[in-house]
């Protein structure tokens, strides 16, 4: 699967892509520092999968998952966010997130939850 980052905390990009280069099903095809380069490099690169922080300056993880969904409805949007609120998680599902994390959980189970999101087919 092709995956694409958008986080703005380097240093946890960093985690991610090195977890993900020692992963023989997923390919990390671009990352992202903010919202607004998501949605650019969703567009650029089609990814399967993408791991979307909701808190970033410009336009937030809510937003840019709502653009993608719009322009690569196939895509698969795991939200992954440092915060555990009703209210985040309802957002994120209007918005068109297919899944919803706290970063605080194993690297494990990050890629577990990735390889059960499957891109939508469209007819």
């Amino acid at each position: 699967m092709r995956i694409l980052i958008v986080d703005d905390n380097k240093d946890y990009r960093k985690l991610l892509r090195r977890i993900l280069e020692q992963q023989e099903d997923l390919l990390l095809v671009a990352e992202a520092s903010g919202g607004e380069e998501g949605v650019r490099l969703a567009r650029q690169f089609q990814p399967d999968v993408v791991l979307m922080d909701i808190e970033m300056p410009g336009t937030n993880g809510f937003e840019a998952t709502k653009l993608i969904k719009e322009v690569i409805p196939t895509a698969a949007v795991l939200i992954l966010s440092g915060r555990d609120t009703e209210a985040d998680r309802d957002r994120a599902t209007k918005c068109g997130a297919d899944a919803y994390l706290i970063k605080t959980i194993s690297i494990f189970e990050i890629l577990s939850e990735i390889r059960t999101l499957r891109p939508a087919k469209v007819a």
